[in-house]
């Protein structure tokens, strides 16, 4: 095989070298929560969901609360469970 076969193929395998760690194969969880003004759906990664839970220090038996950017109106869970093991779910407030 001749030497410029040789970088070639060396070029190539640098091309494809695997990626380090699982976090590229896991799909990212999300929270989906729906505007009750418009009826938007928004999808919002669940670690900024659970850190918002963690920081507030107030009622547990509301969920962390955010703002539509469509609107402004607010948004409530589809589906989530609290880090104090409530559950919140929209289907309960409509």
């Amino acid at each position: 095989m001749s030497i410029s076969k040789k970088l070639r193929n060396q070029n190539k395998r640098k091309k494809y070298k695997k990626k380090k760690g699982a976090d590229h194969l896991q799909p990212k969880k999300t929270s989906i929560n729906h505007c009750l003004m418009c009826h938007e759906e928004e999808e919002i990664p669940y670690d900024v969901v659970r850190d918002f839970d963690l920081m507030d220090g107030g009622d547990p038996t509301t969920p962390p609360r955010f703002n539509c950017e469509q609107c402004g109106g607010e948004m409530y869970p589809e589906y989530y469970k609290g880090m104090h093991g409530q559950e919140y779910k929209l289907s309960d407030i409509l």
